[in-house]
């Protein structure tokens, strides 16, 4: 052979094995940056001061993005709130944790409300949710009271106008009803399911008794007859009398009976809420309205060893365990 061709030979076979031995190297090394990377476990991050945190996880070869937001507590201030991933996953060596940091609480002075009217104020209030949906909300249901003035007005507020929000707060109102004597049309609440019923005549802020029977005709956990009669037109102050069937079949385990207390007179309607302790110890509020004394009555359905709490202006009246069937 032609040493000079052979000589060209050699060079160029050389030439081929080195760059084929350098693109095997470049991908073994691209290989091996992918799928050798050390993996880590995220550390509970939750409570932790910043710097701490930040620490931590440097210490575990991670990189720390921080996102800031308002909390309820003032003292929450620098402390991480959650963090994604969750405590315990497993990444990457230099992956991201995001970390959720408070800012503290915000503050916020309690404007004047007194004077609007209440469905404007709820408009109002549901627009600056993002702002004070952690601070502020009503307090249901309204203490409504008969005034000279225009039924809906807010009369007055607790907090005071100027009060400074850093935690959840509750707006309590007193709401006129408009002039004492004024007329209102009466619904129909026969053939509604009594919760139904029930919650209905909360709403509608008058007042209100259920009275049970198990002989009258109708369904059965219905309201059958009711006075004043649906379609009546009289004052707002008229109590409304419900008659309920009582239910003829419950699931398992389960009581229907009746709550009843006589209240004395109040000069304005106080607040009542009703909750229920559940036999596992949960505790979970039942309903709440408002009752300027006399007779109260609350039916229910709930589940054996359960303990319905009856509670005026945060005072508890009834403590009773559901127990026996039958109306108590």
């Amino acid at each position: 052979m032609d040493p000079q061709k052979k000589f060209f030979r050699t060079v160029l076979f050389f030439s081929l094995g080195t760059i084929a031995a350098a693109f095997l190297a470049a991908m073994l090394t691209f290989i091996l940056t992918l799928e050798g990377e050390e993996e880590t476990m995220v550390p509970n991050l939750q409570g932790m001061e910043l710097p701490n945190a930040v620490i931590e996880l440097q210490d575990k070869g991670l990189y720390a993005t921080v996102q800031l937001r308002f909390s309820d507590r003032l003292s929450d201030k620098g402390t991480v709130l959650g963090q994604e991933p969750l405590p315990g996953v497993v990444v990457k060596a230099k992956s991201e944790v995001l970390l959720r940091v408070s800012k503290g609480a915000a503050v916020e002075k309690l404007d004047n409300y007194v004077g609007w009217n209440i469905q404007e104020l709820e408009s109002h209030l549901k627009s600056l949710e993002s702002a004070l949906g952690p601070f502020l909300k009503l307090k249901k249901p309204y203490i409504r009271v008969s005034d000279d003035s225009t039924p809906g007005k807010i009369l007055e507020q607790k907090p005071k106008p100027g009060t400074e929000l850093t935690v959840l707060t509750e707006l309590e109102l007193v709401v006129s009803k408009g002039p004492e004597g004024q007329i209102t049309e009466v619904p129909d609440y026969t053939g509604m399911p009594w919760r139904e019923a029930l919650i209905s005549v909360v709403d509608s802020g008058n007042p209100f008794v259920f009275t049970v029977t198990r002989q009258e005709e109708g369904e059965s956990g219905t309201i059958v007859s009711q006075s004043p009669s649906p379609g009546s037109e009289v004052p707002v102050e008229t109590l409304r009398q419900l008659l309920l069937k009582a239910p003829a079949e419950l699931e398992e385990n389960y009581r229907f009976g009746m709550i009843e207390r006589d209240l004395p007179d109040y000069p304005v309607p106080v607040p009542i809420k009703v909750e229920l302790i559940r036999p596992t110890g949960e505790m979970e509020e039942l309903i709440s309205f408002s009752h300027k004394g006399g007779l109260l009555t609350i039916p229910f359905v709930e589940e054996v060893n359960s303990t319905i709490v009856v509670k005026v202006d945060k005072e508890e009246i009834v403590r009773y365990r559901v127990s026996e069937p039958g109306i108590q």
